[in-house]
């Protein structure tokens, strides 16, 4: 309990992740094979019981931040989360914390309107493809 897991090493950035969204990271990290990043898993959304040993010790290590999430940019916890880690690790970060979410949008039963709304593998490699360095 309140332990994060990395789903995959790499020194270029740290993904922090969380749900349904750690496998299309995983599949996003497969098709931009050039990058190489620590993806954190976080499995407790608890902001009591957050891993930030873990957190802590990949930014400081990769001094880059990607949060993927699938909900919408205003209802999400990524908002807290990089504002966090922004107060906690600012020294360490060598560029804005950068962020994958769903668009303004409310997920409904249309198959085209929720794709519309939800964040997946596409919106995350076209992420990762500006962390590339040339």
């Amino acid at each position: 309990m309140g332990k994060a897991a990395l789903r995959s090493t790499g020194d270029d950035v740290t993904i922090i992740t969380y749900l349904s969204m750690v496998a299309h990271c995983l599949e996003a990290l497969r098709q931009v094979p050039e990058l190489r990043a620590d993806l954190i898993d976080l499995r407790w959304l608890d902001r009591a019981s957050l891993d930030w040993d873990t957190i802590e010790a990949s930014v400081k290590k990769t001094n880059r931040v990607l949060i993927v999430e699938q909900g919408a940019v205003g209802t999400s916890y990524g908002g807290w989360l990089a504002d966090e880690i922004q107060r906690r690790l600012f020294d360490w970060l060598d560029a804005p914390i950068e962020r994958v979410t769903g668009r303004v949008a409310s997920p409904s039963i249309s198959k085209v309107l929720e794709r519309a709304a939800i964040a997946r593998t596409e919106e995350v490699v076209t992420a990762l493809k500006s962390f590339v360095r040339p």
